[in-house]
């Protein structure tokens, strides 16, 4: 490189201090064996060289202080812009998150609209609906208002029939008090009665019953049958027998002419003492002036003995 080169090159465009080195010590190559036979033009022209050399290093060395410092600002700029979008990530993030909940919840929305929308259209309908109703509801109010002054003319009339009836209801009551009474009297009587053909029919049973259950049924009675209480009930008849010595318990009931009621009555209370008082073996007979054909056949399904008062 000649110096003509070197003086193009730094007069062109500014270099980096690598490069301004090199060139400068190209110049100092370039110089040196010209010392001896340089003119004095040519040492004005190098010394003008190297002020204007000096003077681009200085600005060259200021220009890349302050390329350093701006790159220093733009380090930090980015650093700071690198963390601020992170957050505005972080942001995004959140924000499509968001955004798809709202999408779902528009979804939801525009659905809950069109059921809201068809259940305006039923409610309308409904209202329609309802106004002919109240329509019609005033026309019959208007016929029952009609109506309710028939009504409350019948009923004044109606009254005045109920206090005659007041009265008469208690002349009735006199009566029906007076009737009792006698009914009472009659009832009374005829319990007596009933009572007297029942203990009647139970006493001529304790004599006949014995000779019958053995003739019959092989059934020895064991002393003597009679009338017992077991706690709060009264059995007609009670005793205790044997058969083919087995143990057994004779219960039995008297009545003038049974009902199938009766009969079903007896075998829950007969029953019922055999589970409280241990009777495993036990005679069930029933005892009456006349049997209703059910009834005899009702007992006799259920092993209870039939005895006529007529057989005694």
């Amino acid at each position: 490189m000649s110096l003509v080169d070197i003086i193009r090159r730094l007069e062109g465009e500014p270099l980096n201090p690598d490069a301004l080195q090199a060139v400068l010590l190209q110049a100092l190559r370039e110089i040196e064996p010209l010392q001896n036979v340089a003119t004095r033009a040519e040492f004005r022209q190098l010394t003008a060289v190297l002020e204007t050399l000096a003077e681009a290093q200085a600005r060259t060395e200021k220009r890349l202080e302050e390329l350093i410092e701006a790159q220093k600002r733009t380090e930090q700029r980015l650093a700071e812009l690198s963390e601020a979008q992170k957050h505005t990530e972080e942001r995004l993030e959140k924000l499509a998150v968001r955004m798809e909940e709202l999408s779902e919840a528009q979804k939801r929305t525009e659905q809950r609209l069109a059921e809201l929308s068809e259940a305006q259209k039923r409610t309308e309908q409904r209202l329609a609906e309802l106004s002919e109703a109240q329509k019609r509801t005033e026309q019959r109010l208007a016929e029952l208002s009609e109506a309710q002054k028939h009504t409350e003319e019948r009923l004044e009339k109606l009254a005045v029939r109920m206090e005659e009836l007041s009265e008469a209801q208690k002349r009735t009551e006199e009566s029906l008090f007076k009737l009792t009474h006698r009914v009472e009297l009659v009832e009374d009587r005829l319990e007596g009665i009933s009572d007297s053909v029942g203990y009647s029919l139970e006493n001529e049973a304790f004599k006949a019953l014995p000779a019958l259950l053995q003739e019959r049924h092989g059934i020895a009675v064991q002393g003597r049958l009679v009338r017992r209480y077991i706690g709060e009930r009264q059995l007609n008849i009670f005793g205790r027998a044997r058969r083919d010595g087995q143990e057994l318990v004779v219960v039995g009931e008297c009545k003038v002419r049974p009902s199938r009621k009766e009969v079903d009555r007896f075998l829950k209370i007969t029953q019922r003492l055999a589970d409280q008082l241990g009777w495993d073996h036990m005679i069930r007979l029933f005892v009456a002036h006349d049997f209703p054909p059910t009834v005899e056949e009702h007992l006799r399904d259920r092993d209870v003995l039939v005895f006529w008062s007529y057989e005694f």
